[in-house]
């Protein structure tokens, strides 16, 4: 004997004698109601050795052939699953490691009294960009090769190694001058292998980052764009209050550097926690999904896989067929971001910092290196405006900013007697060349990741940030042919 029980139709009965009169009734019950509900009553009723019951009705799951991040989630749910970025704590996250990859390049800049004082040569800050921009250049390309094949992960672990050598080196090597002295021959080469060490870790971290916060909203990449200002702030005024509060500049640039490690090692440990979180996992699995679920040229969160049949050289074609393709759709952008830091490292910090000044104790450079720093910030802060600079814009009003490179040279030239005397003018011009590589260069930055399609982002921020150092690296080319031109290679007057 077979019970059947329904708690859902008052219709149907509570108790059938048999098992025949319970198909029976099951064949007529789904006869009246299939027309009406397009089910069948096989499909509202479980058969157990005792007992008939109705199952609950099942959420209904999209099934294709191919995999996306929605079917993750009930159709109905549509974007309830997606993580939500709180307080913005994310975005903070991002501002602080992209303030992690330039804190130690904006630790030399700011520092460059102190080389100057100590290596008596008034072009340290022409070697110290320059060595620095060629470094990282030649970084990014490593990077932008080794994408398909070192995880970002890898990559940006790197850079913090990197950086740690650097920054350990110089406190070490300041800290044995004031012990028992160091030769300056010696010492102005382990600040240039220091330097070096930046750049690289500098361009391995920059372009990770860039393709790694392409996959979020853009509102992270102008995170990190934010960060790598608020560095540049946060250093100059460590470097003003150790100046201030510590009158030997030795003991003073120790604390300056050693607070500069701290900043590194809160980086490291903010990059441990966000790399594992539920919001940046939804948007790696997300892009795995735009692109088939496979780490191909554009995804570079893992390594490609081991199984991978396809020769390097077939690799590289791939590669470069990509990023073509991706180019066509930003060349705007990027020829507009190489013109804006081509200008700028061309005067900054090499020519800025060697303005002629009445001001003791090298104080001159170190405000026109915090009102630049000001004022990128200030710049990269505008970005948020609801109005956004279109392309052709962009190209146009970076051409107007040619106009500061004889104003300034007019702030040098000739030496110790320059055409424009004083300091008010090139203040101004600093403050201007700051503001407008804020907005400038963050603004086509940004809207790259918008031009191109999810699973292109990565690609884009990577060749956005090539530009960009490519324009550094030449800017830092041609302030290298002023330094000789000008002749700025005499003794210190400080």
């Amino acid at each position: 004997m077979v019970s059947v029980e329904d708690n859902s139709n008052p219709e149907f009965p509570s108790r059938c004698t048999s098992l025949e009169d319970t198909v029976s009734l099951l064949s007529s019950h789904e006869t009246e109601e299939s027309q009406s509900t397009g089910r069948s009553g096989l499909e509202e009723v479980c058969v157990s050795d005792t007992l008939l019951v109705p199952l609950p009705p099942t959420p209904y799951y999209k099934i294709e052939d191919k995999f996306r991040f929605d079917d993750l989630v009930p159709e109905e749910e549509g974007e309830k699953g997606k993580p939500r970025d709180r307080c913005n704590l994310y975005f903070i996250a991002f501002m602080v490691l992209g303030a992690g990859f330039h804190l130690p390049f904006n630790s030399f800049v700011a520092a460059v009294d102190y080389f100057m004082l100590s290596y008596n040569r008034t072009n340290m800050a022409f070697i110290v960009a320059s060595t620095n921009s060629y470094t990282v250049c030649l970084a990014v390309i490593v990077n932008v090769v080794l994408v398909n094949r070192v995880s970002t992960h890898t990559r940006i672990s790197f850079g913090y190694l990197a950086f740690m050598i650097s920054l350990f080196s110089m406190t070490l090597l300041v800290a044995l001058t004031i012990l028992q002295g160091v030769a300056s021959s010696a010492g102005f080469l382990v600040t240039i292998g220091a330097t070096v060490f930046t750049g690289i870790g500098c361009g391995v971290q920059e372009a990770s980052y860039y393709g790694y916060a392409g996959i979020l909203p853009s509102k992270y990449t102008r995170a990190i764009m934010l960060g790598e200002s608020f560095a540049g702030l946060f250093v100059s005024v460590n470097r003003i209050v150790t100046k201030l509060t510590i009158e030997d500049p030795f003991i003073n640039t120790v604390i300056f550097f050693s607070l500069s490690i701290v900043g590194e090692i809160v980086c490291i440990l903010l990059h441990r926690y966000i790399k594992k979180s539920k919001f940046v996992r939804y948007y790696k699995a997300r892009e795995d999904a735009a692109s088939g679920g496979e780490n191909n040229a554009v995804v570079s969160f893992s390594p490609l896989p081991l199984k991978t049949k396809k020769s390097p050289w077939s690799t590289i074609k791939e590669g470069l067929k990509l990023r073509l393709k991706v180019s066509k759709k930003i060349w705007k952008l990027m020829f507009g971001i190489l013109n804006v830091y081509f200008v700028t490292n061309l005067l900054y910090p090499g020519v800025a910092s060697v303005i002629h000044s009445s001001w003791p104790d090298g104080w001159f450079p170190v405000v026109l290196i915090t009102a630049f720093n000001l004022s990128d910030l200030l710049g990269t802060l505008a970005t948020g405006l609801s109005w956004k600079m279109p392309d052709n814009t962009l190209l146009a009003t970076g051409v107007l900013r040619w106009t500061l490179i004889p104003l300034l040279l007019m702030s040098v030239l000739p030496l110790h007697s320059p055409l424009i005397p004083g300091e008010i003018c090139p203040l101004l011009a600093v403050l201007v060349l700051g503001f407008t590589t804020g907005y400038m260069g963050s603004t086509p930055m940004c809207a790259a990741a918008q031009a191109v399609g999810i699973e292109e982002r990565e690609m884009a921020g990577n060749l956005m940030t090539m530009m960009m150092l490519l324009g550094l690296t030449l800017g830092s080319s041609s302030a290298l042919v002023l330094n000789k031109v000008l002749g700025i290679d005499g003794q210190t007057e400080f």
